[in-house]
């Protein structure tokens, strides 16, 4: 087990150190608030022994940032501390400690402690994972009835923004079941694809199915590869894509999906599945024509309109026909608008080296943070990051400043 102890009093280490079987536990140590939440991300403790006595934070802080992050809601963190006051023992479990130790202590005592709770972490992290519907994905399907519009990418590039903001399992789903760019674009040798899925009877899609198709990606998302050779567009049921999809949304934070530029029946099924839908144009007249048969569509197969989120992607640097003339023939507004980025953008398709992580700085990079963080729910929003990631810090503060 990793346990991460932040206290500035470095003699706790040693004494720790010498106690804790290392066969058990791998210790790491930070002096203070700063670095010990520096080190989380990395280190990935399953165990905080925390003094609530630290240079610049105090462990009641530290405490209340991460129980807010339902990434570490389940993680045990012992509280230490040298002082013995009944108000501080309460706000500290108020808070979300899961033991409070007086210095000094019995080391074997301590140990003790943390193999209790190491025993009761395992178990609800187990419960909550057995537990149905404990979870539901975030899912965000782009569509456009013309191809050539960058949608592909734009999947690419806005799953890994959301994982850069919130840090949190994010599956880029590529339901092109044709010729899904995907997997080419993260330069991914998919050992699994939708092929995986064909005969599989609905009652026998758990969760190891399900898992066994989504391919690790080195950035730490995960991703669904279009097959290797195409396949019909009617090859699984209404129910199988049902299951699978309410599957997936259980296992992961977001999904960000790419479809076909149609209406088959796999198509319309992410539709309604998604929280968010993003409509992909150009400034040019034949994708304004096939952007106002999409609006309609929607709104005949009874999809809310106010979850389709126009996205101008600007293919040139002089648009033929400008944002407020596409509005006033819409009758829709543009969301988000992607500024023009041929150089870069070209070289990351033909590499398979998506932009956002070669150069985040590019401007189409920072509006794909922005919008990240516009179509995360409110829960996201209103609470910050434990470890904020330096993502989360240039959009928050990017909207501050507005």
């Amino acid at each position: 087990m990793r346990v991460l102890l932040i206290d500035d009093e470095q003699f706790y280490f040693k004494l720790l150190k010498k106690t804790l079987p290392e066969a058990e536990y791998n210790l790491e140590y930070a002096k203070s608030a700063s670095e010990g939440l520096s080190k989380i991300p990395s280190f990935e403790p399953e165990m905080l022994i925390v003094d609530l006595k630290l240079p610049e934070m105090d462990g009641f802080e530290i405490l209340e940032r991460l129980r807010r992050d339902p990434k570490f809601s389940y993680m045990p963190v012992i509280v230490i501390t040298s002082r013995d006051e009944l108000s501080e023992k309460l706000r500290a479990f108020e808070l979300g400690a899961d033991d409070y130790v007086v210095k000094p202590f019995q080391p074997e005592e301590l140990v003790a402690r943390m193999g209790i709770l190491a025993r009761r972490g395992r178990a609800m992290r187990l419960a909550q994972k057995e537990t149905p519907g404990a979870k539901s994905a975030t899912m965000i399907t782009i569509h456009s009835l013309r191809g050539g519009l960058g949608c592909s990418s734009i999947v690419v590039n806005l799953g890994l923004a959301f994982h850069k903001l919130w840090g949190q399992q994010t599956l880029l789903m590529d339901g092109v079941l044709t010729a899904g760019q995907v997997a080419l674009m993260l330069d991914a040798k998919p050992t699994a694809t939708w092929e995986n899925l064909v005969g599989v009877e609905t009652e026998n899609i758990d969760d190891a199915v399900v898992g066994e198709m989504m391919g690790p990606h080195k950035s730490g998302i995960r991703y669904i590869a279009s097959p290797r050779y195409p396949i019909a567009a009617d090859t699984f049921t209404h129910d199988t894509l049902k299951v699978f999809l309410e599957r997936l949304k259980s296992q992961n934070d977001f999904i960000i999906a790419d479809t076909s530029h149609d209406f088959s029946d796999m198509t319309i099924h992410m539709l309604n599945m998604s929280n968010t839908i993003l409509l992909v144009m150009a400034p040019e007249l034949a994708s304004l024509r096939t952007t106002m048969s999409a609006l309609e569509i929607y709104d005949r197969l009874a999809i809310p309109l106010d979850k389709v989120k126009v996205v101008l992607n600007n293919n040139s640097s002089n648009p033929a026909i400008k944002q407020a003339q596409l509005e006033k023939v819409l009758k829709h507004p543009i969301d988000f608008v992607l500024p023009f980025e041929a150089g870069e953008v070209n070289r990351a398709l033909n590499f398979g080296q998506p932009f956002i992580l070669n150069n985040p700085d590019l401007p189409i990079c920072l509006v794909l943070e922005r919008m990240a963080y516009a179509m995360s729910d409110d829960a996201h929003k209103a609470l910050p990051p434990a470890v904020p990631s330096a993502t989360w810090k240039r959009v928050t503060s990017q909207l501050s400043n507005k």
